[in-house]
């Protein structure tokens, strides 16, 4: 593992291309879409595939910001590289409490949420235009692993 790190690699041997690390607030927001969507501009994505991405992109940091660091604060890390089936492949880290956003969002959480007078958390871009989403917590940290292949998925 510590190669790994040394040389810049993930667990499944992609180069990491960026990343960038920011305090989770509402200010920073701005700065990880920017981010996300010109590393796809780079790979060349078209401009509507762009806008799925920073959609997607600014539901995930919301429900960080808004539920993650709820009670304390913290960063979140954004990191991105190209997967073997040549989608730009997002890996997004943030040291805040336990939050699965893909399980919250169920309706089945909807009455707990209710209970607590919060708004539910929203999935349904990050699930609409994602290729996969998929989550984790690994020592104490929130990991979501998001892929957008170039191809439009559509729907508003």
């Amino acid at each position: 593992m510590e190669k790994e790190k040394e040389s810049g690699k993930s667990a499944f041997s992609m180069q990491v291309i960026d990343e960038m690390r920011e305090p989770a607030s509402p200010d920073s927001i701005g700065k990880y879409i920017e981010f996300a969507v010109k590393a796809a501009k780079q790979v060349g994505y078209s401009e509507e595939r762009l806008s799925e991405i920073e959609r997607a992109f600014r539901e995930v940091l919301t429900n960080i910001v808004t539920y993650a660091y709820r009670e304390r604060s913290g960063d979140i890390q954004v990191s991105y590289t190209m997967d073997r089936a040549n989608r730009i492949a997002f890996k997004i880290v943030d040291w805040g409490v336990s939050f699965n956003m893909l399980l919250a969002s169920d309706q089945l959480f909807k009455e707990e949420y209710l209970e607590q007078n919060i708004p539910q958390p929203s999935t349904r871009f990050i699930k609409r235009y994602t290729d996969t989403v998929e989550y984790q917590r690994l020592e104490d940290r929130n990991y979501l692993l998001a892929t957008f292949s170039p191809v439009v998925r559509g729907g508003k």
